[in-house]
């Protein structure tokens, strides 16, 4: 078995970190398999949604491998995981889900908040001590004031501490709580599957949309076009002639 798993199941993509002994740190090793898995994902027109996960009951990711900077530090230097892992899951342009199943901290948490939705496990650890490591936590800072207060986010990010889920739910940092393991991969599939109802292209388009125009002022983002033109596709003419016939339509993603 490896140290990242991939399967698909009908239409929906697993990812699982597995390396719980480590409690699922990464290291270039990893980072190489994971962006592997992630580029078939976003080639593979049979999968629609992609749910990330760990294995074990301790952490979903606890971050960057550190003893990789000491036992390997050329592979830490030239394989950073900022530029590599969080815009590859951001720029699938299909939807990603992540099942925080322990503790995010460090780059793990940075993975969740390049995802699309974000659900955890009661009870588990959330943040970024990056500061405490004399690291920079770039994605991070960048992303997390965009999601939630950005006053709640610098005192993340300065003070390095952890914060419950529960907490991380009250300030939108995670979307839902499950009580355990089982009921979050259940919840996660269940949304994944609701996503499967809907036309590929028209969630492909809506996802390209939300990252894009981000920090673009409002009135020159409603001009913008982005993604794949919806408007003149088969599956436009599905959509409606099935809303018509009372039927669920039949999706070509074309």
């Amino acid at each position: 078995m490896g140290f990242i798993e991939y399967e698909k199941k009908g239409e929906i993509a697993y990812l699982y970190l597995n390396k719980p002994e480590k409690r699922n740190a990464i290291d270039s090793v990893m980072s190489d398999l994971f962006l592997e898995y992630l580029e078939e994902y976003k080639n593979d027109p049979q999968a629609r949604v992609l749910i990330i996960t760990g294995k074990g009951d301790k952490a979903f990711c606890s971050g960057r491998d550190l003893k990789e900077s000491k036992d390997n530090p050329e592979a830490f230097k030239k394989k950073p995981l900022r530029g590599r892992l969080f815009n590859a899951i951001i720029e699938t342009y299909k939807p990603v889900i992540s099942a925080l199943n322990g503790a995010a901290v460090g780059a793990g948490c940075e993975i969740a908040l390049a995802s699309d939705i974000r659900l955890a496990r009661k009870e588990i650890k959330i943040g970024m001590p990056e500061a405490k490591r004399g690291m920079g936590a770039t994605f991070g800072a960048t992303i997390l004031p965009k999601l939630i207060s950005p006053s709640f986010a610098a005192k993340m990010l300065y003070t390095g501490k952890l914060v419950s889920s529960e907490e991380a739910l009250h300030v939108g940092l995670v979307d839902e709580l499950l009580d355990n393991q089982e009921q979050l991969m259940l919840r996660a599939t269940e949304i994944a599957e609701e996503i499967c109802e809907c036309a590929p292209l028209s969630v492909q388009r809506i996802k390209e949309t939300i990252w894009k125009t981000m920090d673009v002022p409002l009135f020159q983002a409603l001009q913008l076009d982005i993604g794949p033109n919806v408007y003149e596709s088969e599956d436009r003419l599905e959509g409606t002639q099935a809303f018509l016939e009372k039927r669920k339509p039949v999706w070509k993603g074309k």
